[in-house]
């Protein structure tokens, strides 16, 4: 994406949560980006398309971050803290992404949107107590939604307090001193064995995770690299391709399938090849462009 599209994203992400989306017009975010209106329609089609791409902005970054954090860490307990450390990066250097998502996203009328922005939150949910019970055990899986719950409570309250009174924050010390306040309710509860208040899903019955597609594309460049197959250009530059691609707010399905075919055609990447299909036709429509 390039630089200009990104500071247009990020202006519109400021007005529509100081006013909202339906009050504010396409000239007045072409008047704080710089722009002429015409050249901003040449980068989004209409209003509803900008905000669609705010939001698969936001959550790409999230998830590339979150899917990076679950490689070179020594503990599950160690993943998890990273895990909130990224969160609390994202809470705080995009907190009028959340403000305009509680003023923007009920009454939408894009229902496409409405799912892609539920499914994503379900998601972060899901992944949140999953790790509760990985860190805690299967002793912690039947609060595993309240700690989810209390979790996300501790990270907003944290989070406003430090923009509203322009704290300076270290978020992997931040990240630590919540997961200490977590782990003591966790002892709480196993000790006082409580009736928890929300029913955690069973994880058996819960969707299957998905990898994140750009976790596989890494795994890819790390069998190129460990079989030194760089002199077959022509996987090398697939790979590249599909790895800008995917860093795209919306990747072209007709760019990412070429690539996909051509990566099919070597005996050492067919495997993550086609993991990479699956994941990519999993991920939402408001994503892609077909």
């Amino acid at each position: 994406m390039n630089e200009k599209k990104r500071k247009i994203l990020i202006a519109a992400m400021k007005l529509f949560s100081k006013t909202s989306f339906h009050q504010t017009s396409m000239q007045q975010i072409a008047d704080v980006c710089g722009v002429s209106k015409g050249s901003l329609y040449t980068h989004f089609k209409s209003k509803e398309e900008l905000l669609s791409d705010i939001f698969s902005y936001y959550y790409q970054m999230l998830g590339q971050q979150m899917a990076t954090a679950e490689t070179n860490v020594d503990s599950v307990e160690e993943a998890f803290i990273r895990e909130i450390a990224i969160r609390l990066r994202h809470y705080c250097e995009f907190h009028e992404f959340f403000q305009m998502q509680m003023n923007e996203v009920r009454g939408l009328e894009d229902p496409s949107l409405n799912q892609f922005v539920h499914q994503e939150h379900t998601k972060l949910l899901r992944k949140t107590e999953k790790g509760i019970v990985s860190v805690f055990g299967k002793d912690a899986a039947a609060y595993a939604s309240d700690l989810t719950a209390t979790l996300k409570g501790m990270l907003i309250t944290y989070v406003r307090g430090i923009i509203e009174e322009g704290k300076t924050c270290d978020p992997n010390e931040l990240a630590r001193f919540l997961f200490l306040q977590l782990n003591a309710i966790v002892r709480t509860f196993i000790e006082e064995k409580p009736n928890p208040f929300f029913m955690t899903p069973p994880l058996q019955a819960q969707p299957q995770e998905t990898t994140h597609p750009l976790y596989i594309v890494r795994k890819m460049k790390e069998t190129i690299a460990s079989l030194n197959m760089q002199a077959e250009d022509i996987i090398f530059e697939s790979v590249e391709i599909l790895e800008k691609e995917l860093l795209e707010i919306k990747p072209r399905v007709a760019v990412l399938s070429g690539m996909i075919h051509n990566l099919k055609e070597s005996s050492s990447l067919v495997e993550l090849a086609s993991e990479l299909e699956e994941t990519i036709k999993q991920m939402p429509i408001t994503t892609l462009i077909k």
